[in-house]
């Protein structure tokens, strides 16, 4: 089973920040402030959640040390960009690139149960936030659970993820 200590610190830091980063990307795919903000909440619980795996890796990653040092991390990129790069399209192209590295280190070292879990994970992550909030509702009525655009970008997660797998 994989654990940090057996992967370099930019290998762990795009395994650790992908989750989040994937979070990003969900949330900002349309919807209401309000939405986002529900959105990130229910992605933060599925992070946490983590720490019930079997895995040693993603129990790690739940930690509440890592998920602060993710997010810090995953604050200042954003914050350093250039307000015309702040798109849900640059969102999810960030977020598509680090979960093929984070899926490449996890290959590299661990066995195919973690790479598994750890696709798993990611994508429960991301459909978890998805259905957090309707996107196109009034009041609670109406809208769809999960809109075109989340539902477009966690297919090409899965595309991803389920192409490292073989």
């Amino acid at each position: 089973m994989l654990t940090r200590d057996k992967l370099t610190d930019a290998d762990w830091d795009v395994i650790r920040n992908t989750p989040h980063l994937v979070m990003l990307a969900v949330s900002g795919a349309g919807g209401s402030g309000l939405d986002e903000m529900l959105e990130r909440k229910a992605g933060l619980l599925g992070i946490v959640e983590g720490m019930h795996s079997t895995l040693p890796l993603l129990r790690e990653i739940a930690g509440s040390t890592e998920i602060m040092k993710a997010q810090d991390e995953i604050r200042t990129w954003v914050h350093g960009l250039p307000d015309s790069q702040r798109t849900p399209g640059e969102m999810q192209q960030r977020a598509l690139a680090s979960m093929g590295r984070a899926l490449d280190a996890i290959a590299a070292q661990g066995s195919p149960d973690d790479l598994s879990g750890y696709v798993d994970f990611v994508l429960a992550t991301a459909t978890r936030v998805a259905k957090a909030a309707r996107e196109g509702d009034i009041f609670g009525i109406g809208g769809k659970l999960v809109s075109q655009d989340e539902s477009e970008f966690i297919g090409k997660l899965e595309s991803l993820g389920r192409g490292k797998l073989g």
